[in-house]
């Protein structure tokens, strides 16, 4: 009886303190880079198609149009797909420019459109149109 107390107690011992220490667990995890693209469009680029990443960042920046005694205001640029183009910041500046920011989030094809209106100068008038701006955008 002494000899299976001896043995026993040590064994119960080392059983309770191997219960209570954290178990130690091994685990990998693939480090993956992911490369994104800031892809900037001007108002020279209206008309145009340009190429995108999925996770990319598009950056639309449009300046006002001076012509003759008018000028082209733009309104803040839109994705005519939020889905492809998910817009995250725009807005459209005292001075006529506008801007934009959108995260191609998929893969496909979206417009980005904008349209410009007139301010004419004291004394003149505005012709009977808005200004239409386009950029076709392919992400993949």
């Amino acid at each position: 009886m002494k000899i299976m107390r001896l043995f026993t107690l040590p064994a119960v011992a080392l059983a309770l303190a191997l219960s209570a220490a954290p178990a130690a667990t091994a685990s990998t995890t693939a480090a993956t880079t992911t490369t994104t693209t800031t892809v900037h469009i001007v108002s020279a680029d209206g008309g145009t198609t340009v190429h995108a990443g999925v996770g990319d960042t598009v950056q639309v920046d449009l300046t006002a149009l001076r012509d003759y005694t008018v000028t082209w205001y733009w309104y803040a640029p839109a994705a005519a797909s939020a889905a492809v183009l998910t817009q995250t910041a725009g807005s459209a500046d005292p001075n006529g420019n506008s801007h934009a920011t959108f995260t191609a989030s998929t893969a496909g094809t979206s417009d980005i459109n904008a349209i410009g209106r007139c301010v004419p100068d004291p004394r003149t008038v505005c012709p009977p149109f808005v200004a239409r701006w386009k950029v076709t955008v392919v992400v993949s």
